[in-house]
Order: structure tokens, then sequence, then C-alpha cells
């Protein structure tokens, strides 16, 4: 397959690599994962899953220093593929910790890195353009600057095949590698299922890493157009004290259980401990028990599946039991505060308390010390003395005004105290007791004074208008109660009214209001909607200072709520205007209708004798010309005259229609109108 670089987004998961189980306290490798690579339980990392064109590599900030030797083990998983499956891992050295990824498939993780120390397990044979001069087995090699072309002088030892007995690794095994720096003889060997495959001797601090004091390691590896599951699990770094079992403390008595010396390549373990005494439960046991009753260390010593063994030990202090101690707390009254009890103990032992507080009971409080304390539970007892209350003869009811005796200062059970509020005859009363203090644990009380009585009932007054007269208030209410008013009546204001009722009758003051409306000013304005003479006159009333809705009248009309007048005869109208809340007054004006009589006749019956507009009779200036239907003057009058009776030389003229031309004055200047009228015999 062919070296693909790329450019790789790097999600960054740093997590804190813990050799072991739980219980197992290793120096932490802080380990990142980039690319395809995920962290897994026991001190594995997947570095690809099966699948394809994958890249991943996990990278540790732990320095390594070229001036001193160390081993590196761990174990080595390539899948289940051979044929079809690729492309294999590197463990590469550089000289900073910061993750990197090169390129996939035949560049296993590692092409392009540059700086670079490189142990390549390579598990495919690339041909072609790319063939990198790959073996047919699956090898080892050792390159540098991110090269993984064999036939290049960045090419420093190798190929060869990876392990001793098989062409291929791909073979659902974990496999050990051992990778190990001797800094005397500046040799780098290589071991693959506990032989030595590889060696590579050179200054490379130098030559490789610029002099640098310190270089990185990580795992990185990749997939193509083949793809097989690569993980590693490390055993072992020497560098940082891999297999450090944390030191332990555990309480006299108990038994500890969370001990995993575990490592992925031990093949068996044996346990020794400082004591004569048989505390291990299984010393062949990678995780026993362990129940020592005085402080021990305990030894073990780890066979790997090479044959190498490592021995590492922790201590555990046995601690005694203590018995938490506590103040004692004074007894409480009934309902008194309470403050917290304190979590933890004079002696130092932190826990909880059980029940919940209880201010109005005697309880007895159970301290449970915390899961880390060698410490038993114990117990605290608040006492809670009983309120005394103060007991008073009751007191029957009274009638309003009646008078109270003062209150007895001293309760029948001989409390001391004092009474509040102040004596009411007029209201049914609760009063409190308070103790004086230095009695003891006494409790406040009460005593409820009921003030009875009837309420006098009266009607309800309606509102008045201002000025509007206001009848005698009665001296006896409904209910048959006799009393008296004040203050006196007053139709001016709005004013409440208090009865007291005559002594000797148990009843209550009661309150009437009068409200009285004040009177409001109107205004009013009429005009004539229509021309002069119209056949349908109308008026429009305009109304001001006052509050709607309002009535209309028209002279000794009924009144109505439209403020206009439709079809008006006659001459002068006086209009009238009210609130309907009738809180008003009645303002009125007059108006008016300039019309003229549609016929007239001269019969002597007294009506209708006389024709004239009579509706400017009170203008001196008006003039009335009357003409026959050939437009011969027949008379000219003035408004203010009785009229024309229908006679010319002194004879009566025929019944016809005559017309007339009128002259008159406004308040805008002249005017003139003619029409006709009938003389009817």
């Amino acid at each position: 397959m062919g070296i693909c670089f790329r450019e790789v987004h790097i999600e960054i998961i740093s997590l804190f690599l813990i050799l072991g189980h739980i219980g197992k306290s290793f120096a932490q490798l802080n380990a990142t994962t980039i690319g395809s690579a995920s962290s897994q339980p026991d001190n594995c990392y997947i570095i690809t899953p099966d699948q394809l064109n994958q890249s991943g590599a996990v990278w540790f900030d732990n320095a390594i220093d070229l001036s001193n030797d160390f081993s590196i083990n761990y174990q080595v998983f390539y899948g289940t593929k051979d044929v079809d499956g690729a492309d294999g891992t590197a463990f590469v050295f550089k000289r900073t910790a910061t993750p990197l990824i090169g390129g996939n498939g035949g560049g296993i993780g590692y092409a392009g890195i540059s700086n670079s120390l490189i142990v390549e397990f390579d598990t495919f044979q690339n041909i072609g353009l790319f063939s990198n001069n790959d073996p047919v087995a699956d090898h080892i090699a050792i390159l540098r600057d991110g090269n993984p072309d064999h036939g290049q002088g960045t090419n420093l030892a190798g190929p060869v095949q990876a392990s001793a007995t098989s062409a291929n690794i791909e073979d659902g095994q974990d496999h050990e590698v051992k990778i190990a720096w001797d800094a005397t003889g500046q040799t780098l060997s290589v071991y693959f299922d506990c032989i030595l495959r590889l060696t590579f001797v050179e200054d490379i601090k130098n030559t490789i890493f610029s002099g640098d004091d310190s270089i990185f390691f990580g795992v990185v590896g990749s997939t193509g157009g083949l793809s097989n599951l690569n993980r590693v699990c490390f055993n072992s770094i020497t560098f940082v004290d891999n297999l450090t079992l944390a030191d332990q403390s555990i309480c006299i008595g108990d038994t500890l259980d969370t001990v995993d010396a575990t490592v992925p390549s031990g093949v068996t373990y044996q346990w020794s401990s400082s004591t004569l005494e048989m505390s291990i439960s299984d010393p062949n046991n990678p995780s026993p028990s362990f129940s020592p009753t005085v402080t021990t260390t305990y030894t073990v010593t780890i066979t790997d599946i090479c044959g190498e063994s490592i021995t590492e030990s922790f201590t555990v202090d046995v601690l005694p039991i203590e018995t938490p101690a506590f103040n004692p707390i004074e007894p409480i009254c009934e309902n008194e505060s309470l403050s917290a009890l304190p979590t933890t103990s004079l002696n130092g032992i932190t826990g909880s308390w059980s029940p919940a507080l209880d201010n109005t009971a005697t309880t007895t409080y159970t301290f449970t010390p915390d899961p880390n304390e060698c410490a038993t539970p114990t117990t605290l007892q608040i006492v809670v003395i009983p309120l005394t209350i103060p007991t008073f003869n009751a007191i029957s009811p009274i009638c309003p005004g009646d008078i109270i005796p003062p209150l007895p200062t001293i309760s029948n059970n001989s409390i001391v105290g004092s009474w509040s509020p102040a004596l009411n005859n007029m209201e049914t009363t609760t009063y409190s007791f308070t103790p004086a203090s230095g009695q003891g644990c006494v409790a406040e009380t009460t005593l409820t004074i009921a003030v009875q009585g009837q309420v006098p009932e009266f009607d309800p007054i309606a509102a008045l208008c201002a000025g509007e007269n206001i009848t005698a208030l009665p001296t006896t209410s409904n209910n048959g109660i006799v009393g008296s008013w004040n203050p006196s009546l007053n139709n001016s204001v709005t004013t409440v009214y208090t009865f007291t009722p005559y002594p000797g009758q148990c009843s209550f003051s009661t309150t009437i209001e009068i409200v009285i409306i004040p009177i409001r000013t109107l205004q009013i304005r009429a005009s004539t909607t229509t021309e002069n003479f119209d056949d349908n006159q109308t008026i429009e009333v305009t109304v001001t200072g006052g509050i709607a809705p309002y009535e209309y009248r028209l002279d000794d009309g009924p009144w109505q709520e439209n403020n206009v007048f439709k079809r008006v005869e006659g001459c002068l109208h006086t209009i009238t205007v009210r609130q309907v809340d009738l809180c008003s007054n009645s303002p009125e004006t007059s108006i008016t209708v300039l019309t003229y009589p549609k016929f007239f006749t001269p019969n002597g019956d007294q009506y209708n004798n006389n024709w004239n507009i009579f509706c400017l009779s009170e203008n001196p200036t008006a003039r009335v010309s009357i003409f026959d239907r050939y437009g011969k003057l027949i008379t000219q009058l003035s408004t203010s005259s009785i009229g024309w009776n229908g006679r010319f030389n002194n004879r009566d003229m025929p019944a016809a229609d005559y017309w007339f031309l009128l002259e008159y004055e406004e308040d805008d200047g002249s005017k003139t109108f003619s029409s006709h009228f009938t003389l009817k015999r």
C-alpha cells in the first residue's frame, strides 16, 4: 500500500494512565489519544479499529532521559487477518510530547514525523510504486525521521521477520514486545515474544535528537485499503516506576480486598509479608485479600511470560478504633432553637447524625462515622423539657361598651406575666399572655373575650343631588334598636353617619353613608342646521360643562336622548337640557325657525284670517311684498303688522295662489326670499 500523508484533526482525550486495577497506584503516565485511537481498561489502547483507512496514536508526556537505561514492556495484538489484513503499529520516539499522526496505510501512522526514531512492526508487504522495499514476512525495522522506505539511508536496522517462529503475527494472539536501552553501550534492543530480534547501536541522543536531554514516546498505527484491529497493553515502564502499589490504611479488624497487582504479561505471583501472621488469603493470587492486625508491609514477586521477574511492595497501616467524643448539650425548652450538631468529633472523627433534629421531644441522636474513619457509631441525647402553659379562668361574652376588669397578671398555676394588646370592649379580641423571664420552660398563651350584640339594620339611602332635601334618618332600626345619629344631616357633601344605640340594648354602633352628587352646570347652544324657510326645519343642540348622557326637550314636549329635532314648525322655540343622573341644572335657550303660512282663509271665522310672516315680527326692517299670479303688486306690509286680509281696493280677491317677496336683515347681511301661498275661500 502507498504512503498517504495527511493533515489530521487532533481530538485530545486527556487522561491519566494508571497501570493495573483499582488499588494499584502507578506513577501517572499522562496519555493523550488522537485519531482513531481510544483508551481501554487495564492499561490498553486500541490504536486502530478493524476498519479501512484509519490512523490513531497514543502519546505520553513522561520524559525519557537517554543518559539512563530503561525498558518498556507491552503486549500487542495485530488482529486475525493475514493476507487481507494491514498495516501494523510503530513505537515512536521524538523530541516533543505534542500528539501527532503521520501517513496512514503503508505509512503506519508515523510517515512524515521528522526528528524521530521509529521501531516499526509492519504486518503488510507493500508492492509497486510505494513498496517501501518491504520483505514478504511481517517484520520489524528501526528507522528515523518518518521515512518508512527500507531502501533508504534512514533505515537504521532491519527489516527482520518479527517472530522467530512465524512469518505471520496477525494470528489473533497477544505478542510480547520489549524495547530496551543500554545507555552505557548506546544500544537499542527490540524483543518480540521474549526473543531478541533487532539491535541498533548509536549515540542517538546526538545523531537523531540533537543532544536533547529528554525525549518522548508514543504508539502509532494505521490501516489503508485493508484493515485489522491493532491494540497495545502496557506491562511495565521502568523510568516511571510503573508498578507501584499504593500504601493503604485500614481499621483494625477490617479486610483489604482492593489491591490488584495483575499485569497483562504476568504468569505467576508470589506474596510475602513483613510479619509472621497469616494475613494473605492466597499468596499466589494477583489480587488476594489482606487482613493484618498490625501495620504490615506486603511484597509481591511477578514473573512474566518471558521469565523475567519484578518485585513491588506496599504497606498497610492498621489503625485502632476510636470512639467519637462530643460535648454534652444542656437540656432545652420545647420549641427552643437548636443548633446543628458538629460533624467532626472532639477527637477529629468526621461523620453524620440521624435522625433530623427535633426541638419538640427528647431524642437520642446517632453519630455514624464516615467510611474512611476507624471509629464506631456513638449517641448523644438532647433532653427537651415540655413547656408549662399558663392557665386562666375563661371570661364570659360581654355587650359592646361593658366594662372589662383588668386581666390577672398571675396565672392559676402561678406564672407571672403581662397581657397585650390593651383591653377593647367594642369588639371581640384575643389577648396574649407573655410570661416574665426566669420562670423556666413556660409558654405564651391566649385568652379571647367575645363582644356580642345585635347590629342595627337600616335600608340603604339612594344617592342624592347636592342641595336636595334629605329625609330625617330613622331613630329605630329595622330590627328594633333605638338610638341616635351624628353628625347632623348635610345635603352638600357625601357623609358617613354613625348610629349609636341607647344603653341597655346589647348592640353595636353602625354607619350609613349618604352619597351627595355635585350639581354640574350645563351650557347649551342650539342652531338651524337647514336653510331658512326649508320645508323640513332641523334643530341640533350642543351641550358643554357636564357628563353625558343628556336628555333634550323642545318646548313642552317629551324628553328625548337624541340632540336633533326634525320637522320643526312654528317660529320661536325653547330648548331645555338636563343630565340623565339629574344632578345638574336644566338650562334653556330660545331659537327662531323661519317659516311662512302656506295658506290662509279670510272668511271672518277668526282663524287664519290674515297672512303674514309672523316669525319676523320682531324684525323692524323686514318687508313683505305680495303679488298676484300676473305679477301685479297687491300690497306691501311690515312683518310686525296684522298682515294681509285678502282684499284689494276694498274688495275680496279671488281664491288663488299669490306670490310674495321677503326682504330682511340678519347678522351676516341682507337676505331675500320669495315663494307663494294659497288664499282659500
